[in-house]
């Protein structure tokens, strides 16, 4: 079966790698400043399930959670008694408690 559009290609003796640039050089800071996520919470909370949106960007944004530590908030972890929030942190991270301030 002689087929003119397939080449037959080597085997790779060598593992390639791909060269990544530094962080540094693609951009000059690695956070949102504060007015960036003012205007993040305000499209996010554009949509359906907007209140909810913008609050969980206002929460990795102020008490620096990752998205899978947002995700994982439960009711049991917010004392509205004296106004704390207790964070379970993925990898490897140590747990903590934040007070819950400002709006």
């Amino acid at each position: 079966m002689d087929n003119p559009s397939v080449a037959m290609i080597a085997p790779a003796t060598e593992n390639c790698t791909v060269l990544r640039r530094p962080n540094a050089e693609l951009r000059t800071r690695e956070h949102l400043t504060v007015g960036e996520v003012e205007r993040l919470i305000e499209i996010a909370a554009s949509n359906r399930q907007g209140q909810r949106d913008g609050l969980m960007v206002l929460l990795a944004f102020r008490h620096g959670l990752r998205a899978a530590e947002v995700c994982d908030l439960r009711w049991e972890q917010i004392d509205f008694a004296t106004a704390t929030l207790h964070v379970r942190r993925i990898k490897h991270g140590t747990p903590a408690t934040h007070p819950l301030t400002g709006r």
